[in-house]
């Protein structure tokens, strides 16, 4: 009976120091590296809005979606980007004619 015992308790300190072991050599399996601090996200961004490289444009994931301060941020860029484009081609049509 307690050779029994002494299996078990031998068998969980292997299983607690191995998953410890593989942790420490391979990670938590993280799939994605950490995105920069919010602000960072923001300026990057603009930065691809104003570029016009939509592709690099990124965002945190919470538990419901994407940070909502980011995309709101990113829409006033690109709605700011659009009127000034608006803005342009109405001068354009005004000096044409």
């Amino acid at each position: 009976m307690l050779s029994w015992i002494m299996l078990l308790v031998v068998l969980i300190a292997l299983v607690i120091i191995g998953t410890w072991v593989w942790g420490s050599i391979f990670g938590r399996g993280e799939v994605m590296h950490p995105l920069d601090e919010p602000e960072d996200v923001r300026k990057n961004n603009r930065a691809a809005v104003r570029e016009g490289c939509l592709d690099k444009v990124k965002f945190e994931v919470v538990p419901r979606g994407y940070r909502q301060d980011q995309v709101d941020d990113l829409l006033a860029q690109l709605e700011e980007q659009l009127s000034s484009a608006q803005k342009r081609s109405k001068l354009e049509r005004k000096e044409i004619n």
